[in-house]
């Protein structure tokens, strides 16, 4: 038996939804047009949170409290176009021509209106949620590591031949206009409404019929994954809104508060129910017992770093994170962190973010010739680190080149590859990021690539141990097993081990450089430097490096605007500092 849900009612009123000719950056040399799409009931009123996909594939995205999704600059042709509601398995179908430099317009009736309520599939609005975590503007490949956690940095530069979307936040030209800026806002929010419709459904049972529907096993879940997304929005914008219930038009709905402690205190909150009540050791690609632990632990040590600095935090991360030690192992080769083969049989991830043919990790990625509109181009200085002092590359460069670190290997393609061959390239401004690698003769096709997103994993945990224990006692014995448990998985030997008799400063800036190497590509390594409060240094040295090539940083775009959708929508927000 369900509880029934009367949708209509709701209202999000901290949400505005842009639109943007930028979407079909990926797509420049074909001919374009524009799909919109509005769901509707048979009397004409909008329904909100439908999901929207089409065959061929583009992007899966949500309607908006209209009722509406744009496809801007998709491929011209015809779609089916794939119409469900969040938290029903009854969908419609309809067809559609995209034309050359047009906007199509269609309504997709999705049925008579409900007479007054909704049944709630909890099952199917949270598999519902789990797919929009894969959106491009999540932790899609051509999303998350993109405009947030490679670029900008001393590691991955934007392609100035392939700009795109992405080549202002690469140059730190951070505006609350910018397209990015307010979808990833708005997206990260529509899918914190599924949780939290989810969420005021739970509160609303009786308690037989919360027995009867495993209503505590839901409402972790749901947590989980809204603290995931919170997680997300304080480490971009700093001081997201903070809304956790789906009811906004009640009289009764507590009032929404903006601000980076608030959220942090819903995330901590929410992630410590889902761990006293998930189940342990489930599928990677839903939540679980360790899945909230990991993320707790994670959780804690940003909330001790910069800006925050909540030193006692330390602590509470190194309980979290020793937690998880056993539980869970290092893949004995590098390499087979990343194979779709070995997904299944993982021992290291922790939690993923599973594709299975609908994503774009190895899009971006791979040598000329492979990756998709050659997008992102390595810094000289980052592929030198994978070389012990003296031992790095000079050009021309011959092969075989030899480097003791395994992971060179995975995330540096130093070839190319064309008319079906593949050349080295003795030039290594021609080399590229690699990391999630396929067969070369595959050509990378948008949205139907299969590598699962590796959001946390057993290297994570033993270097975020090393980090916690360094800055609670000092770069301890623990400290130096748990960074040197990642550095033999990388060379192969115990010859490589950090040097004892370092500072705590010095072990810090190890742990940084070793998650540099482990992590590069997986979208991690931003949030490292502003953790670090190392972000400012790198970009100064970054630009004394490569002055042609000088990034445009201020000291406050650590974290993004609040996007002027918002702050245009409700008067109220406060605007981050500086913007």
């Amino acid at each position: 038996m369900r509880r029934i849900f009367c949708y209509l009612s709701i209202v999000f009123v901290f949400i505005s939804f842009s639109c943007s000719d930028n979407q079909g950056d990926e797509f420049e040399s074909e001919q374009l047009g524009s799909l919109e799409v509005k769901a509707v009931y048979e009397s004409g009123t909008a329904i909100p949170d439908v999901t929207v996909s089409t065959v061929p594939k583009t992007v899966e995205k949500i309607t908006n409290e209209m009722g509406k999704v744009v496809f801007n600059d998709i491929p011209v042709g015809n779609y089916e176009v794939n119409l469900t509601p969040s938290f029903s398995d009854v969908g419609v179908t309809i067809q559609v021509a995209v034309k050359e430099n047009q906007v199509e317009v269609v309504e997709a009736i999705m049925g008579p209106d409900p007479i007054s309520e909704t049944p709630v599939d909890f099952d199917i609005l949270l598999n519902n949620i789990y797919n929009q975590l894969k959106t491009e503007f999540l932790f899609d490949a051509n999303g998350y590591s993109h405009y947030w956690g490679d670029i900008g940095t001393s590691m991955a530069r934007i392609n100035p031949n392939s700009m795109g979307r992405f080549g202002d936040l690469d140059q730190y030209y951070f505006q609350p206009s910018d397209y990015v800026i307010n979808e990833v806002w708005s997206e990260h929010y529509r899918v914190i409404r599924l949780t939290n419709i989810g969420l005021d459904e739970i509160k609303g049972l009786n308690q037989a019929l919360e027995e009867e529907v495993g209503a505590v096993r839901f409402e972790s879940e749901f947590r989980f994954l809204r603290a995931l997304l919170y997680f997300n929005l304080v480490k971009l914008y700093g001081n997201p809104i903070l809304v956790t219930t789906a009811e906004f038009n009640s009289d009764n709905a507590p009032p929404h508060v903006q601000g980076r402690e608030d959220v942090f205190d819903q995330i901590v909150d929410d992630l410590i129910f889902a761990q006293q009540n998930l189940s342990s050791s489930l599928a990677k690609e839903r939540a679980s017992r360790e899945a909230a632990t990991a993320l707790l632990g994670k959780v804690y040590l940003t909330m001790a770093g910069f800006p925050m600095y909540q030193t006692d935090k330390n602590a509470l991360a190194l309980e979290e994170l020793e937690k998880i030690v056993g539980g869970y192992t290092l893949e004995e080769n590098y390499a087979d962190v990343f194979s779709i083969e070995n997904e299944s049989t993982n021992t290291e991830v922790i939690f993923s973010i599973a594709f299975d043919g609908s994503g774009n990790y190895s899009v971006p990625w791979g040598p000329q010739g492979i990756s998709f509109n050659d997008r992102l181009l390595l810094v000289p200085g980052f592929i030198n680190s994978f070389f012990e002092e003296g031992d790095e590359p000079v050009e021309p460069v011959i092969f075989p080149l030899v480097t003791d670190n395994s992971r060179f290997y995975q995330n540096i393609a130093t070839f190319s590859y064309a008319n079906g061959n593949m050349m080295d390239e003795t030039l290594m401004e021609n080399w590229r990021p690699y990391k999630f690698i396929k067969e070369v003769e595959e050509p990378s096709v948008m949205n139907q690539e299969s590598f699962d997103y590796p959001y946390l994993r057993m290297a994570d945990v033993h270097l975020m141990i090393a980090e916690a224990e360094n800055m609670l006692n000092g770069p301890t014995t623990k400290a130096y097993n748990a960074l040197n448990l990642v550095r033999r998985r990388a060379y192969g030997d115990l010859n490589h081990d950090a040097q004892n008799g370092l500072s705590q400063e010095e072990f810090s800036n190890l742990i940084l450089n070793e998650r540099r190497l482990e992590f590069c590509f997986e979208g991690q390594f931003k949030d490292d430097l502003i953790r670090m409060n190392a972000l400012e240094a790198e970009i100064l040295n970054y630009n004394q490096d490569y002055p042609e090539l000088a990034r445009d940083f201020q000291s406050h775009e650590y974290i993004w605007p609040i996007p002027q959708s918002e702050t245009n929508f409700n008067p109220n927000v406060v605007q981050n500092e500086g913007y």
